[in-house]
């Protein structure tokens, strides 16, 4: 399951590129173990998921570095030809856009400012819809791909905060890929 993640939008001024790709190789091996994780909780009895075996993220990233392919080429690379090289009958590729709008700082201060404004209130702020103290908006898509046929797929948005974890963000999604995953 190759997941390819990346940051877009106000990236903090000092982070290297170098970091952005460690950080989003990280990121993407953790989505694979929690996207398997939630296939593997949410698979019920009237689901076809005894039939199907999921290989585990170990040993398809195994087989990915002894073939020198990188997890964005693993993305970009025909389904059925990775199938076949990870001796698979079907892929689940899975692509995760981080959209950043601003520092998890910025966003405590805005959710700060608001509450001071509006504490101990009944009343509603007017422009309290268009004040966001959102961090990012994270966008991931999901399908499962056999012989050139998309099987399944998903798409789900999740917008964070200051104060929910990129962990908490990707529980969240994939727990909904889960429990809609039909195997």
């Amino acid at each position: 399951m190759p997941v390819q993640v990346q940051f877009t939008g106000q990236l903090p001024h000092n982070v290297t590129q170098a970091q952005l790709d460690s950080a989003a190789l990280k990121t993407g091996y953790t989505y694979q173990q929690i996207v398997l994780a939630n296939f593997q909780r949410y698979a019920k009895p009237r689901k076809k998921f005894n039939m199907v075996q999921i290989q585990s993220p170990d040993k398809t990233n195994g087989l990915l570095r002894s073939a020198s392919i990188s997890a964005n080429d693993a993305f970009n690379t025909d389904p059925d030809v990775l199938a076949k090289m990870l001796g698979a009958d079907a892929v689940i590729k899975m692509n995760v856009i981080s959209n950043r709008m601003m520092s998890d700082l910025a966003s405590m201060g805005i959710g700060a400012v608001h509450n001071i404004i509006f504490l101990g209130t009944q009343m509603d702020p007017v422009v309290g819809g268009s004040i966001s103290n959102k961090t990012a908006d994270v966008f991931a898509n999901c399908v499962l791909v056999k012989n050139g046929e998309t099987l399944w797929s998903a798409e789900y948005q999740k917008p964070t905060n200051w104060h929910i974890s990129g962990t908490d963000v990707m529980n969240k999604i994939t727990r909904k890929m889960g429990k809609r995953f039909p195997f």
